[in-house]
């Protein structure tokens, strides 16, 4: 009895070990991503990834300690207002402005279960080297005078492991 208690206490402290070590360290923001995309710099080519639509500069990174704090020192903060144009079922304008004031950091501390990661009550998924934050409904599409939303989509934060 004595073994397999030994045994599974053993296995818990590598596993956790384990899954720690895989996050920690530093991630770069590296999409943006929205379901069908769109074509924001008028280019042509639709993208998933606003990031490759934009030209506002993106340091966003998120940096994991091994006693559970997460940091960030320069969060990618853009506005985009997305109004879809009336009697039209996908011809969008844009209004791109880059957030260029200041620097907005935090840190707070995160928790690790499986491929989960919970940083501030908000879950993150680890496959592999990326790490996937999904903000619902954080893209907000308005009426031609930006008085209604009239749909929502959600965003996908990726971030590569460095």
């Amino acid at each position: 009895m004595k073994r397999i208690i030994l045994a599974l206490v053993l296995f818990t402290l590598v596993f956790v070990s384990c899954s720690s070590d895989s996050v920690n360290g530093v991630w770069v923001l590296t999409e943006w991503n929205v379901n069908n995309g769109f074509d924001i710099n008028n280019d042509g080519i639709i993208n998933t990834n606003i990031l490759n639509e934009i030209e506002c500069v993106n340091n966003e990174t998120l940096v994991f300690d091994s006693k559970g704090v997460v940091t960030s020192n320069n969060t990618f903060n853009p506005s985009i207002d997305i109004v879809l144009v009336n009697g039209t079922s996908n011809n969008y304008v844009f209004n791109v402005e880059c957030d260029e004031e200041g620097v907005i950091s935090f840190a707070t501390t995160y928790t690790i279960n499986g491929n989960e990661v919970l940083i501030s009550d908000r879950v993150a998924t680890v496959n592999g080297n990326k790490l996937s934050r999904v903000f619902v409904d954080a893209i907000k599409i308005y009426n031609e005078d930006l008085t209604e939303i009239i749909a929502s989509k959600d965003l996908t934060l990726v971030y590569t492991k460095q």
